[in-house]
């Protein structure tokens, strides 16, 4: 029940992340989402939604209270929720913000995405923009009748806050809040809600007609994760209509894309099972929090057998590389096999740049930064690939 559930992995550092956990269906405020609670801030309490309860002002997908506290949302995932108010009417210039503790400490210098799903309660009046994630080393004190009380707005800074001057004000879908941030790493806490003063906000009477004077928003699916590049497995050689794996990646809550789709079992997975019928260049982009990274694996097919390959492999070298201006191929080998080899040079998407006679030194310099790969054929046949990199 603690998977977040677009997981396969525990790469969530947040538990209970969909509050879909909790101890009972009698208590309806955020700390029976165990180990959620509300900072004590003078601005309410966070409440929980779940189908269990037996007051229909707190079950979900349907509130009602009164006709100033009535609302209607399908859980973003799995059969809670749980709400943020602020009150941006009047002096109060606090709201009810949720907190949680991490499963772990962040790491220096790792990037962290931080994402959650937000929508407006049908009976507020006011949106707001700047809602925020805020990661602390040390907590904010829970709320508790009579304990001490912080004041949170205008005085800490999220690192991840929705774009200022835009109110989110969808009441009929789930609005994704999402972004990046390099941690110091010693973030242990993570809290959600509205940091800033009303003077810093921009405030919307989105839905003039309604009778509260609340910005009300349901928050789901709440989750912390670092960063991953995007990876392929090593450069492999396989025998014509044979297969391998070509990803390197571990399932989680991004978006892949593999190039070119020929040969795979799948073009938008981690790990695609690739079965080229000739030497291809396969090319992964992974998404991962409006972070984009690139991956790329040479899968060799060899028509005549293993050994001539591996013989080539052996035989042909490409130097220096890393490579400014003049690259070096040899062959290695008494025989006189040059003058029936081509040398081919390509980009990383499989365009061709080069394509000329052999020659043991080639002049790149006119080529772009990056990664290329160089290739010597004979006749039709590809006989090895090398991956260069140009400075």
């Amino acid at each position: 029940m603690l998977c977040f559930y677009l997981k396969t992995k525990s790469q969530n550092l947040v538990p209970n992340p969909s509050f879909e956990y909790h101890n009972d269906c009698n208590y309806f405020l955020l700390s029976n989402a165990y180990p959620w609670c509300t900072i004590s801030s003078n601005g309410g309490q966070s409440t929980y939604y779940n189908p269990c309860f037996s007051s229909s002002s707190y079950q979900t997908p349907f509130q009602y209270l009164d006709n100033c506290f009535k609302s209607y949302q399908v859980p973003h995932s799995g059969v809670s929720y749980i709400d943020i108010a602020s009150y941006v009417m009047g002096t109060n210039q606090e709201s009810s913000v949720p907190q949680i503790k991490l499963t772990d400490t962040l790491k220096a210098g790792k990037i962290y995405c931080v994402t959650y799903y937000v929508s407006v309660w049908n009976n507020a009046k006011y949106t707001i923009d700047k809602l925020g994630a805020l990661l602390t080393p040390t907590p904010f004190p829970c709320f508790v009748a009579g304990g001490p009380t912080v004041a949170i707005a205008g005085n800490y800074t999220p690192q991840v806050v929705t774009t200022p001057g835009v109110a989110i004000g969808d009441t009929l879908n789930w609005t994704e809040v999402s972004g990046t941030f390099t941690a110091v790493g010693n973030e242990a806490h993570l809290a959600i809600g509205d940091f800033f003063t009303h003077a810093q906000h921009y405030i919307q009477n989105t839905y003039p007609s309604n009778c509260n004077g609340l910005a009300y928003y349901y928050l789901d699916d709440v989750s912390v994760e670092v960063v991953e590049i995007a990876k392929a497995k090593n450069d492999t050689l396989i025998m014509q209509g044979d297969s391998t794996i070509i990803g390197n990646n571990p399932s989680e809550a991004a978006l892949f894309s593999w190039q070119p789709t020929t040969g795979l079992s799948c073009t938008n997975c981690p790990n695609p099972k690739a079965s080229p019928t000739i030497t291809t260049t396969y090319t992964v982009t992974k998404t991962q929090c409006k972070v984009t990274t690139n991956a790329v694996i040479i899968v060799s097919v060899s028509p005549v057998g293993v050994r001539e390959m591996s013989y080539w492999n052996e035989v042909v070298g490409v130097s220096p590389n890393p490579v400014n201006d003049i690259l070096n191929i040899d062959i290695s080998t008494s025989l006189d096999v040059t003058k029936n080899l081509t040398i081919k040079i390509t980009d990383v998407l499989g365009k061709d740049l080069v394509l000329m006679e052999y020659q043991k030194q080639i002049n790149i310099s006119s080529l772009e930064t990056g990664i290329y790969f160089v290739s010597i054929l004979q006749g039709n046949k590809t006989l090895v690939t090398k991956k260069i990199i140009k400075q």
